[in-house]
């Protein structure tokens, strides 16, 4: 009995290692793709907007340069955007998965529970966790609306930044200032959280149709 409990609790926990391996691996990973892509997108729609043949090149583009210093609509700026998006796109993928990571030993239970073998697990589609997924998203959205606004308060054109402000159209009660950024970034997150839970839920469902099939 007491050999049986051992050797589980040895298996629970090379289990709990192999899932961390796993887990800061694909953080890796999809910070590494997801970086060069978000960069490598920068990089071509810069040059995109330098030569598309209007009289006024990158008119909406440049106001990046206001969040990402020496970036601007030219060569230059083009490898400039690649570094800044590469680095910022690992960032956020990384904070994405890593909290939403934390929803897949509970969907690996849930399997488990309904019957599934371990080696079944391998030919099912992963269904969504709408709470961790409205985590994840929730915060990133959220923070980016915080720190952006705020770069702008700290630069002193707040006043000036006439795009932020139309935020104030979808968010009651934001505006171009600290405490604006704190009460949009709450409206944010609640947004995206619901529209998370509205988005697993439909596309839980459509796995659970299929997977009767």
């Amino acid at each position: 009995m007491t050999n049986t409990s051992t050797t589980d609790n040895t298996a629970v926990e090379y289990d709990k290692v192999l899932l961390h391996a796993s887990v800061k691996l694909n953080t890796r990973l999809l910070a590494g793709v997801f970086g060069f892509v978000s960069g490598l997108s920068l990089f071509v729609i810069t040059y995109i907007s330098m030569y598309r043949g209007m009289p006024d090149t990158g008119q909406y583009l440049r106001l990046l340069g206001v969040f990402l210093p020496g970036y601007e609509v030219s060569h230059f700026g083009a490898w400039v955007g690649f570094f800044w998006g590469a680095i910022i796109g690992a960032l956020l993928a990384a904070m994405f998965y890593r909290i939403y990571a934390r929803s897949i030993p509970d969907l690996i239970k849930a399997y488990l529970r309904d019957g599934a073998r371990n080696d079944d697990l391998l030919g099912m589609p992963m269904q969504l966790s709408g709470h961790y997924l409205g985590l994840a998203l929730g915060t990133i959205i959220s923070a980016g609306l915080v720190v952006t606004t705020n770069w702008l308060v700290i630069r002193g054109t707040a006043d000036e930044s006439t795009h932020a402000q139309l935020l104030v159209n979808f968010l009651p009660g934001y505006s171009v200032s600290t405490v604006g950024s704190f009460i949009g970034a709450i409206e944010l997150f609640i947004i995206t959280y619901v529209l998370s839970l509205l988005f697993s839920w439909i596309y839980n469902n459509v796995v659970a149709f299929r997977g009767k099939k």
